[in-house]
């Protein structure tokens, strides 16, 4: 004897072919009652299929459980990378940050132990920064700037090529930029020329 695919009970006389969220399932004649309207399992026309199907939610409410968690998603808006007008992947951590972070952390009147809590760093951590022994971190950096008001990112200064063609296109090509290494053969063929 088949069992119900929803209950688990043994099916006594004929099943019923329904479909509970969209996936067709053969249920016992409780499951099919509670579940709104079935048809027998012998009749499956392709006329049957385009009618109103079965589902979890009972027959007073309009939306189905996945339209429900559908419109209560809400799309969360997209963080932009840009912070002060300069990409982060553009700055670079000033050269003497060890001894930017030792002066004002003084001047402040901060021990290692008390700027190490409130940027939420170990000491030992803050410690080899002060020393310059270890590059900080963003969000290191970002802690030590917010608690000591100092800046130790600046931008990366790109290596700015002037474009070769006076044709008054100021914009920058690739062979403004690129040096071609040729090989000896070709130098030797455009010498002859």
């Amino acid at each position: 004897m088949p069992s119900c695919e929803l209950c688990g009970r043994e099916i006594k006389g004929r099943g019923r072919r329904t479909k509970i969220d969209g996936v067709p399932m053969l249920v016992c004649s409780q499951c099919a009652s509670q579940f709104g309207q079935s048809k027998p399992a012998s009749t499956t026309s392709k006329s049957s299929r385009s009618k109103r199907s079965t589902s979890w939610v009972k027959s007073g409410s309009s939306a189905s459980p996945s339209q429900k968690r559908l419109k209560k998603k809400k799309k969360k808006p997209q963080r932009n990378t840009r912070r002060r007008g300069v990409l982060l992947d553009d700055m670079m951590v000033v050269k003497d940050y060890a001894e930017k972070i030792r002066t004002s952390r003084q001047k402040k009147g901060l021990s290692q132990e008390q700027l190490a809590q409130r940027v939420g760093e170990r000491i030992s951590t803050l410690q080899s920064i002060e020393a310059g022994r270890l590059k900080p971190t963003m969000k290191t950096i970002r802690g030590i700037e917010r608690e000591l008001g100092i800046s130790l990112l600046e931008p990366i200064r790109s290596a700015s090529a002037a474009p070769r063609s006076s044709k008054g296109n100021k914009r920058l090509t690739l062979g403004d930029v690129v040096k071609v290494k040729r090989k000896k053969s070709q130098k030797r063929e455009n010498s002859e020329d």
